[in-house]
């Protein structure tokens, strides 16, 4: 399993080990057999370049699918990345409207109480000073719920946006399992 964390070295290192093994092992069974220096030198070389290449394709395996693996992660990644990019284009123009409609909403409610107070001024001008404290009191409430509206429209903007990005970090975790995965598969392959 440490292999894993050589990113792919590990492979490389045991196919070496496999070779060098190999060869280690034919020279030493060649050194006790029975046979001619010269039938031993060019037996060692057939079996050394025998070694040679079976390690040199292996090893082009390897790269090959190492290779396509990386393609095709890079490639999931980037539509994940172009999903959630979209989504969060998404949320943002749905907020920006969202915004847009409480402004209005407050600016006209805003103009409803001061046409409202205005009247009330000039028709009871004895109670102008309990008049004009009530609209501020209207006022602060409107105030008050603007602001209550705007903290909800903005924790749910925040939560969606976290949302976003565990939604990336999951499928960026699942993505590298998946290709330790895969790695762990090449290994085993080979």
């Amino acid at each position: 399993m440490g292999n894993q964390d050589n990113g792919g070295n590990g492979s490389s290192s045991f196919l070496a080990g496999l070779v060098i093994g190999g060869a280690l092992g034919a020279v030493v069974a060649l050194l006790y057999a029975p046979q001619r220096g010269e039938d031993t030198r060019g037996l060692i070389k057939q079996k050394t370049d025998e070694y040679s290449d079976v390690a040199k394709t292996k090893a082009t395996e390897l790269t090959d699918t190492a290779k396509a693996k990386a393609t095709e992660i890079s490639g999931t990644a980037k539509a994940k990345a172009g999903e959630i990019s979209e989504k969060a284009s998404d949320l943002t123009d749905s907020l920006k409207a969202k915004s847009a409609e409480v402004s209005d909403t407050i600016k006209a409610k805003a103009h409803d109480v001061t046409d409202q107070v205005k009247t009330t001024a000039a028709d009871i001008s004895h109670k102008a000073s309990d008049s004009i404290s009530t609209a501020k009191e209207s006022a602060q409430h409107l105030v008050d719920k603007a602001k209550t509206v705007i903290n909800t429209q903005k924790d749910a903007a925040a939560a969606a946006v976290d949302a976003g990005k565990q939604e990336y970090a999951d499928k960026k975790q699942e993505l590298t399992a998946t290709a330790e995965g895969d790695n762990v598969e090449v290994e085993a392959a080979s």
